[in-house]
C-alpha cells in the first residue's frame, strides 16, 4: 500500500542523495508528512520491498532502484519476491489493473479504496518505466503584475488631463539676436496640461509660476 506519488519522490530523493539510514523523521522531511503516518503507512513497505533493511539502512537494493538503467529489473525481483504467483498469472501486466484490484480485494478482505492503492503500487512495478515518473518539480508560478498604489502625495497629481486653450496651452518666445548676425529663429512651446479637478488655486499658481519663471515677472 506504498503511495505511488511516495514511490517516485523518494527516488528522486534517492538520485540525489541516498541516505545510509531511513527513519521515520527522514521520511516526514522528505515527503511532507506526519512522522506517525510515515512510521506506518511508509516505513513498513520500504522494508519490505527490500529497499532498506529491518534497521531502515540502505544497500546494493536501494542503489539499484535509483539507477535508471538497473530500475526495470529491481522492479521485476521485487514484483518475485512480494507477490504470490497467483497473483502475477492472474495480472501479469499494467494493463490488468482491474484484475489486480479484484483480486486484492478478495484474498485481503480490504475496501475499495485500500485494494486500489495495492493496485497502484502493483501497476507501477509491472510498468517498470522510469518515464512514468510524473514531473514532481515544484515549477515556479509566475508572479502576478504588482500593481502600485498612488501614494496620498502622487494622488493629488491628476491623472486625467484635458487640453488648455491655446493662449494658455503653448507659449512662443522668440530669441533677439542682433542685426547684424542671421540666425534662425528658435521656438521653445511649452504645454501645460490642467487636470479637470484643479481647483482655481492651483490654476492660479501654476500661471504664476508660468509668469515667475519664463516672464520674469513677480
Amino acid at each position: 500500500m506504498l503511495p505511488v506519488s511516495h514511490w517516485w519522490e523518494l527516488r528522486k530523493q534517492f538520485k540525489r542523495s541516498i541516505p545510509g539510514v531511513v527513519t521515520d523523521n527522514y521520511l516526514s522531511t522528505v515527503l511532507e508528512m506526519k512522522i506517525d503516518s510515515a512510521r506506518n503507512n511508509v516505513l513498513p513497505y520500504l522494508k519490505q520491498l527490500k529497499i532498506i533493511d529491518d534497521e531502515g539502512k540502505t544497500g546494493e537494493r536501494a542503489k539499484q532502484w535509483r539507477d535508471d538503467e538497473r530500475y526495470p529489473t529491481v522492479c521485476k525481483e521485487m514484483l518475485a519476491e512480494t507477490y504470490p504467483k497467483d497473483l502475477l498469472d492472474a495480472a501479469p501486466s499494467a494493463e490488468d489493473r482491474d484484475k489486480a484490484e479484484r483480486w486484492f480485494a478478495n484474498h485481503t478482505g480490504a475496501g475499495e479504496s485500500a485494494a486500489g492503492r495495492m493496485a497502484a503500487i502493483y501497476s507501477v512495478l509491472l510498468q517498470a518505466d522510469v518515464t512514468k515518473q510524473p514531473d514532481q518539480e515544484k515549477k515556479e508560478r509566475p508572479r502576478p503584475l504588482r500593481v502600485e498604489r498612488p501614494s496620498p502625495v502622487s494622488r493629488a497629481v491628476p491623472r486625467d488631463v484635458v487640453p488648455v486653450p491655446p493662449l494658455a496651452s503653448a507659449v512662443h518666445v522668440d530669441a533677439k539676436t542682433p542685426t547684424k548676425l542671421v540666425v534662425p529663429d528658435i521656438n521653445i512651446n511649452l504645454q501645460v496640461h490642467i487636470s479637470a479637478d484643479a481647483t482655481p488655486d492651483q490654476i492660479d499658481q501654476i500661471f504664476a509660476s508660468m509668469a515667475r519663471h519664463i516672464y520674469k515677472r513677480d
